[in-house]
């Protein structure tokens, strides 16, 4: 009776298991129906389309090949799918017919691994699903899940205050989720690429950056800590993009966005930075744009809005969303002169409330008053980074009184304190002029990749700021009948920001490069230079339109037309900034400095510089200066592209 028993479990289990001619058979038809789909994909030319190549982030060299930009291997199915777009599309077709099992921990399945090549090839292929093997991707399905886009935003992290390298900007995307409820964007997410520095040393940082030694990665984040970050510590105000995609161009980009979180690009500050992958990742979703055809050597974040909003229907809407100072500021323009000096004594003196100035002030004006205190506030902690940490007794008792008032204040009107970057002038910049030197005619020209100066308008950039980043200028003298090179700003860097009791910030510049020396004659020989100047600047208002500044020198100088080799030495610069018009500016600047270090020496130097500009893209400047004696003049047509 049992070894009948046991019978029937063997041919019950039997049965059960797939038999081993099944499993060849099975194997067998994959294979015929792999073969097919290659055959298909091959005749199609599939390899060759854009579509995968945005998928790959193939890029064709100025020898005709293709290479792909992403850098971490894991990302090609072939070994040579770096290079090989057909390969890595073969590569890729087989991989998706992998058995579900063998998988180490943390592996996925190709299928789950790439969704947006297997979507895509699904489509240009016809995919007969049900002859693929069925991979669980729980991991992708609860990650769409969650983020589940109803719209995409692009967001540009303006400049802020006293770091003008800030004006080179940031972006990022944001993902806006089927949620019910006004306004929840900060409950939304962010898309980030970034560089991941293992250095905290600035050389290495500026070096590693500069020739791709960081690994760039793209992160996904609660976008309410990077509002946190941009708009409320570092006081950048942001300007939101809110694009046209489709529902299935939104899932295309999340799909190919999942491809790349596990990988990772070569990070260069001026080509493949945190702008220029986000480009390519809007093309994936929508392939019609070709936004990263517009970059060559160098990508910079402003002008990747340019791109975007040059493209037909693709934003639909923009909000800017002032930084935490630019709140403050807001309300402080509101003040009249009296209660601005109030809103000081506040910050010093908290007890100042138990005065008859601020107990005999219209209610509005006391809720003015202290709305600007607690914005302050809150910006002194956050540049403090003690957000986490309880309010001061000062803070406490301006709650309260705050809080007795009862009293809503209706606000008229934000200013933008900012200005759209996409309404900035073209970050290269060239200039043809003719001049006069120290009895000698030239025509000049210049060039610079980056970005803007103190003349230019500043429309799309900080204001009253300066960086300027290898700016060449080279004059043929025509007595000489020679080409010289007249200077070589390697970077230079100005922040005028205006004092304000309340902020404090200083004013300063910093710059380092090569120089031709004027104030004694030796030929048009150079020197190697870096200057740095540190001071105050004065703007009655904001609207005001001049500025005046001053800043306490110094500098090091090295050459061999120098005694010793070098000289150091210091002084001071004062300078004033004026828009006569719109398009009118002029500089007008002094300054003088004493070598007592090494070759002995000292010079003025005084320069009137005009600018008009005739479109936001060009304009004629007239640049007049005299040092030591020695007059120029430079007479000049700019155009930024």
């Amino acid at each position: 009776m049992i070894n009948d028993w046991l019978l029937v479990l063997a041919l019950i289990v039997l049965f059960l298991l797939p038999r081993e001619s099944d499993l060849f058979a099975e194997g067998l038809d994959q294979e015929h129906y792999l073969q097919s789909l290659i055959d298909q994909a091959t005749e199609k030319r599939l390899s060759q389309q854009r579509y995968w190549h945005l998928l790959l982030h193939y890029k064709k060299s100025i020898f005709g090949k293709y290479e792909s930009q992403e850098d971490g291997l894991s990302f090609f199915n072939s070994p040579g799918g770096k290079s090989d777009p057909q390969a890595e599309l073969l590569a890729t077709l087989s991989s998706f017919f992998k058995k579900n099992e063998g998988f180490k921990k943390g592996e996925k399945h190709p299928q789950c691994n790439f969704p947006a090549r297997f979507k895509w090839l699904s489509k240009q292929l016809s995919f007969d699903t049900s002859r693929f093997p069925k991979p669980a991707c729980s991991l992708l399905e609860g990650w769409l899940e969650e983020l589940n886009p109803r719209r995409i935003t692009l967001v540009f992290a303006s400049y802020y205050m006293n770091n003008p390298a800030s004006m080179f900007g940031h972006t990022l995307l944001r993902i806006d989720t089927k949620r019910e409820g006004p306004d929840q964007s900060l409950l939304n997410y962010g898309i980030n690429y970034a560089a991941t520095p293992d250095t905290d040393n600035p050389l290495m940082y500026t070096l590693k950056g500069l020739f791709g030694f960081f690994k760039g990665r793209f992160s996904v984040f609660p976008y309410y800590t990077k509002v946190q970050q941009y708009s409320n510590i570092d006081n950048r105000d942001l300007w939101e993009y809110e694009l046209n995609f489709s529902e299935d161009q939104m899932n295309d980009l999340l799909l190919h966005l999942w491809e790349l979180g596990g990988n990772y690009f070569d990070y260069l500050y001026f080509q493949e930075n945190c702008s220029y992958h986000l480009l390519a990742l809007l093309e994936v979703a929508n392939p019609d744009l070709h936004l990263t055809d517009s970059f060559f050597y160098h990508v910079i974040p402003a002008d990747t809005i340019k791109v975007v909003t040059r493209n037909d229907n693709l934003v639909v809407k923009r909000v800017y969303r002032p930084s935490l100072l630019s709140q403050m500021n807001n309300k402080r323009l509101k003040m009249t002169p009296p209660q601005d000096a109030m809103l000081q004594q506040l910050v010093k003196d908290s007890s100042w409330l138990e005065r008859d100035e601020y107990r005999s002030l219209e209610i509005s004006d006391k809720v003015l008053i202290l709305d600007t205190y607690l914005d302050y506030a809150q910006y002194r902690n956050m540049r403090n980074r003690k957000e986490e940490k309880a309010p001061t007794e000062g803070d406490r008792k301006i709650l309260l009184a705050r809080s007795r008032l009862r009293y809503q204040r209706q606000d008229q009107g934000m200013i933008q304190f900012s200005t759209l970057p996409e309404l900035g002038h073209g970050s290269d910049w060239l200039k043809i002029g003719v001049g006069r030197s120290a009895g000698q005619t030239f025509e000049e020209i210049s060039y610079r990749p980056a970005y803007h100066d103190l003349l230019a308008k500043d429309i799309g950039y900080g204001k009253d700021s300066q960086i300027l980043f290898l700016d060449l200028t080279a004059r043929y003298y025509n007595d000489l009948e020679e080409t010289k090179l007249d200077r070589l700003k390697i970077i230079e860097i100005i922040s005028l920001t205006p004092y304000d009791r309340l902020l404090q910030k200083k004013s300063w510049r910093f710059g380092f490069g090569i120089d031709s020396i004027k104030d004694f004659d030796c030929h048009f020989c150079h020197s190697f230079k870096t200057s740095y100047g540190l001071g105050f600047s004065y703007k009655s208002s904001y609207a005001n339109p001049f500025l005046l500044y001053a800043l306490v020198d110094s500098e090091v100088e090295f050459s061999k037309r120098l005694d010793h080799d070098y000289r150091v030495g210091g002084g001071g610069t004062i300078g004033l900034l004026l828009d006569l018009t719109e398009d009118w500016r002029v500089q007008i600047l002094g300054n003088i400095l004493a070598f007592p270090l090494g070759h002995e020496s000292d010079y003025y130097k005084v320069s009137i510089n005009q600018r008009v500009a005739l479109t936001q893209h060009s304009d004629l400047r007239v640049e007049m200066s005299q040092m030591e004696g020695k007059d120029e003049w430079v007479l000049s047509g700019n155009y930024y592209f």
